[in-house]
């Protein structure tokens, strides 16, 4: 597995002077970044400064639905020389109940066919809401239950599944074949900001890693909400944990 960094960790610093960010990560020793949704022009420009800094793409962060441009999407993706699109966030009203999850999910269903006819890999990232108590236990559950595997996989962000109550390894384990990237955040409740340095909070990241050994997961992502330190700090000091650990 490498380790890829969630640009939303340097989002003001990117806003401030993005050639300069771009630059910073390239000298913290990560190869890989994790990006939004960028348009074919916005690809094109982000392609070039990332050639001088000799970073790749890992996947892309698209808010996806019925009436996304699916061939702008796929085009912008050819241009940053990447296969994984991820949809990232949705309002959490969608895991409100079972039957609005199954909804999303069949709304998933056919957004992802769009996306894999492509020849793109397609994801979804969680958060904690999906958790929410109903007659299926959690609404993730009638979602991953109506969820085509053959069309979306998961980005599962362990820290969330932390977040929600629930534990990240026996989460990744139960869903192991679904498992497509992970994120790799760690936290602490009795911290504000309760989002910390990998390896200094409560996620069980060490088993976390040996499951994407085992499982040959391609990519794992340093991401910071919020950070108790300068962000460009905490992501160098959690690449470095990552590192000790034989992963880079």
């Amino acid at each position: 597995m490498r380790i890829t960094l969630q640009l939303y960790t340097v989002r003001n610093e990117i806003a401030a002077d993005l050639p300069g960010t771009l630059k910073a990560i390239a000298d913290t020793g990560i190869e890989y970044i994790e990006g939004g949704g960028l348009s074919v022009e916005e690809a094109k420009s982000w392609k070039a400064m990332m050639d001088e800094n000799g970073l790749k793409l890992s996947g892309a962060h698209y808010m996806l639905n019925d009436d996304s441009d699916i061939d702008a999407v796929a085009e912008a993706m050819a241009i940053m020389e990447s296969d994984t699109v991820i949809v990232p966030w949705v309002q959490p009203e969608n895991f409100a109940t079972d039957d609005k999850a199954i909804a999303f999910a069949e709304m998933l269903n056919r957004v992802g066919a769009k996306v894999r006819a492509k020849g793109l890999k397609f994801l979804y990232h969680n958060h904690d809401f999906e958790f929410t108590p109903s007659d299926s236990g959690v609404t993730y559950n009638a979602f991953l239950n109506t969820l085509d595997p053959a069309i979306c996989g998961l980005e599962v962000d362990v820290a969330w599944v932390g977040v929600a109550g629930h534990d990240p390894v026996a989460f990744i384990n139960q869903y192991a074949d679904r498992v497509g990237t992970l994120h790799l955040k760690d936290f602490n409740p009795a911290l504000t900001p309760r989002w910390t340095v990998a390896g200094s909070g409560t996620v069980p990241l060490e088993a976390v890693l040996e499951f994407a050994k085992e499982r040959s997961v391609p990519f794992g992502a340093i991401e910071l909400d919020e950070s108790p330190i300068a962000p460009l700090d905490a992501v160098q000091q959690s690449f470095d944990y990552f590192k000790s650990l034989g992963f880079h």
